[in-house]
């Protein structure tokens, strides 16, 4: 397992990244079948803004067999959040060795099918008035051939309200997304 460690607004000292290295390597040691040898990003971050009370934050992401697991915690003190992370890691990975690991373990895993990124827009004209629009984050991430309820499972583990992937029923991409009054939606193209 290879643990990348980045910060922003804090200084990374030996003492954090070798408090970071000793918690997901135990993460490793009661998941060896499942992360050894994959990627572990870990970002360290502080807000600066005064009014934000828990401004230490940590965000991990695993890329396991073709899956992300994704987690982000913040509390007032960056020790803290990394043990909060750590712990809901831990149950994230439990959640997707259970329902994806077990039944795949035998088949070859699919190759992504595409590579979807951000744009940064500079200007735009609308009714002849120049609007200037601010940089845009972006994302690269691979994307997956699953059916809507991998999609869903997948959701689930990755920690945010939507998901993309490529549909294996009609091999498009479509969007899962949680509803805010529960439940899921599915986002298609028109045929």
């Amino acid at each position: 397992m290879k643990i990348v460690i980045e910060g922003k607004n804090i200084e990374l000292t030996k003492s954090l990244k070798d408090y970071v290295q000793e918690k997901f390597k135990k993460l490793e040691k009661h998941y060896d079948h499942l992360i050894k040898g994959h990627d572990v990003r870990v970002k360290l971050s502080v807000e600066r803004n005064p009014r934000i009370t828990n401004n230490h934050k940590t965000e991990v992401i695993i890329f396991l067999d073709g899956k992300t697991v994704r987690s982000e915690e913040a509390s007032d003190n960056m020790y803290a959040s990394i043990d909060i992370v750590a712990n809901k890691l831990d149950r994230q990975i439990e959640k997707f060795k259970s329902k994806h690991y077990r039944s795949y373990q035998h088949d070859e895993r699919p190759e992504p099918n595409t590579d979807i990124t951000g744009y940064m827009l500079g200007d735009i004209t609308r009714n002849n008035q120049t609007k200037k629009i601010k940089k845009i984050k972006s994302k690269k991430f691979k994307i997956y051939t699953m059916t809507p309820e991998e999609a869903i499972d997948q959701l689930d583990i990755v920690d945010h309200d939507f998901y993309v992937f490529i549909n294996s029923k009609t091999n498009q991409m479509n969007t899962m997304y949680q509803r805010k009054n529960g439940g899921y939606g599915l986002i298609e193209p028109l045929s």
